[in-house]
């Protein structure tokens, strides 16, 4: 399916069923928010390229895949600005941009990813990766003192409960790009889970040197 986003170029990358606030006070994105609003309340966030060949008339090159982000609060103030939240909607990829705004507008076409399968061949199937997801990032979360980011809903879709615990674990924008630009789920709880491991793994090496352990002769 396609459809007509207005698109927010910005340094962070929006996973789809996680939220992002931000703050809007540029003119063009000003404007941009009441177009959107006045319409389906969506707009496509989306990184731009940096190794990519900007567009004849200067518009820097946008990478692949971007993602749309419903607006589900908005605060209005004053002087025009706005505090806004974005909840990810669907991953898209552009088709064509179109002129004609101070903002940028694209042509964008949904890229769903390939759902998780059951286990074949004694391998982790849905259900197993789920519970592995879960309980890793629990472990982790306790671990680190974050006790109360430890639960994942079980109401999240299998994408949904991927992303939200990439969400949670303060990956960079180059890492949450790399997994928005995942087709599979399968890679993307492979990913995921790889990383949980290994933050978790960081966590247990550090576990001797945390001050209330450490020999008070030292102090």
């Amino acid at each position: 399916m396609t459809r007509l986003l207005p698109l927010f170029p910005l340094d962070a990358v929006l996973l789809p069923e996680t939220h992002l606030p931000f703050h809007v006070f540029e003119p063009r994105y000003r404007a941009m928010l009441a177009d959107a609003l006045a319409g389906e309340g969506l707009i496509g966030l989306h990184t731009l390229d940096p190794d990519g060949a900007p567009f004849p008339d200067g518009r820097p090159a946008l990478r692949a895949f971007g993602c749309a982000g419903e607006v589900v609060e908005h605060e209005a103030l004053p002087d025009g600005r706005s505090n806004i939240v974005l909840r990810g909607a669907f991953r898209y990829r552009i088709a064509a941009e179109r002129t004609g705004r101070a903002y940028r507008l694209a042509e964008a076409e949904e890229a769903p990813v390939h759902p998780l399968a059951p286990g074949r061949e004694g391998g982790p199937g849905r259900r197993d990766l789920r519970r592995l997801l879960a309980r890793g990032v629990e472990k982790l979360a306790v671990s680190v003192g974050r006790s109360e980011a430890s639960h994942l809903p079980g109401t999240l879709s299998d994408e949904g409960l991927v992303n939200e615990a990439a969400a949670r674990l303060g990956l960079g924008p180059e890492e949450r790009y790399a997994l928005l630009e995942m087709d599979a789920l399968a890679d993307r709880y492979a990913w995921v889970l790889d990383h949980v491991r290994s933050l978790q793994t960081r966590v247990d090496l550090l576990a001797p040197f945390r001050r209330e352990e450490i020999d008070p002769r030292w102090n």
